[in-house]
Parts: C-alpha cells; structure tokens; sequence
C-alpha cells in the first residue's frame, strides 16, 4: 500500500514538471527544442516585461496628474446635492443700475417622475459688502415634466450698490426639497 502511494506521489511530481523529465532525455534533437522553447520563452517573457513597462510609462505620461483641485476664490460654482435627479444650471443674474435690484434667472431639468416642484423658498444670499438678503415667501411652483427644462427667474430683496458688488459671493436657495448653493455668481448690471 505505500508503495502504491509513493508511486501515484512520483506520478504526479514528474507530470507536474515535464520540462525537467524530458530534459533527461538522451535524444540530441530533443535536448535542443527543450532548449530553444525554454529561449523562446524567456525571450517571450522578457518582451512582453519590457512592453508592459513601457506602456505603463506611456499611460503614466499620457494620464493627467490626481492632484486635489481647488477652485479659485472667483470660480463660479454650484453646488447640487440632488444631481442624480434634478439639474440645475445658471442662466443669468441680472442686476438694474436704477432700481439697483438684481434678479437670478435659473434653468432646471427634473429627471424624477412628474411631480409639482417648488422653487424659491427660504432664499438668502451675502453681497460682497456682507449684506444678508434673505426671503421667506410663497414659493413658485411648477408642475414639471420628466427632463423637460423649466425655467424660473428669483429676485433678490433689498437693494444691492452695483458699483461695490460685481459678484453675489453666496446665493442658497431652493428646488423642490433639494437646497442649491451657487458661489462668486457674476452680475451682469445693465
């Protein structure tokens, strides 16, 4: 009984490396094809390490940098916790020198199922002075289609100097049951 496992062991020892079994062989022939594969394959394998590492130099360089970016302190932006759902997306920000009120007109895009939407409601922006100009009101509502652009225009209470503020640092307001933010908004005074 051990004899027969010591054998089936051997077995599967010497058909687990065949390179090695055949490399006993006496034949000539065959010494030099085992010896030519076992080139070809070292010479394959070295290739295909030099291909690699020059690919991944070429994809290294071709690649932008990961670097954290972080937005200039003039950077329009907006903030949409809502985005997989609602778009939001600025059209203007109009302000009249002679009434010196400044009115923000937006665009947004439902992509939910048809619902009744609120927009406005508890809107507050900072002038660059750091005025606070906040507004609690009725909001306008709208019965939206789905991915169909609505668009709504939010005035901004209070009077707003146009020759010290060229952008709206802060606006906050909102879009159904979703708050957006938009920072440094240029005003286009007319």
């Amino acid at each position: 009984m051990k004899r027969l496992v010591y054998f089936i062991i051997a077995i599967m020892f010497l058909s687990a490396m065949p390179e090695i079994v055949c490399a006993q062989s006496n034949d000539p022939f065959e010494q030099q094809t085992l010896k030519a594969r076992d080139n070809s394959t070292k010479r394959e394998k070295k290739i295909n390490r030099k291909k690699n590492a020059e690919q991944e130099v070429k994809e290294e360089a071709a690649a932008p940098k990961a670097e954290p970016k972080q937005a200039p302190a003039s950077e329009f932006t907006i903030s949409n916790p809502c985005d997989e759902w609602l778009d939001v997306e600025f059209v203007s920000l109009i302000g009249s020198k002679a009434t010196q009120m400044v009115t923000l007109t937006i665009k947004f895009t439902n992509h939910d199922v048809n619902k009744r939407m609120y927009v406005g409601g508890n809107f507050l922006a900072y002038d660059c002075e750091g005025n606070e100009h906040r507004r609690s009101w009725s909001p306008s509502d709208f019965n939206t289609v789905t991915d169909v652009p609505v668009k709504t225009k939010i005035e901004v209470p209070d009077k707003i100097n146009p020759a010290k503020t060229k952008v709206m640092p802060v606006m906050n307001f909102k879009v159904g049951d979703c708050t957006i933010e938009m920072r440094n908004v240029p005003i286009n005074w007319k």
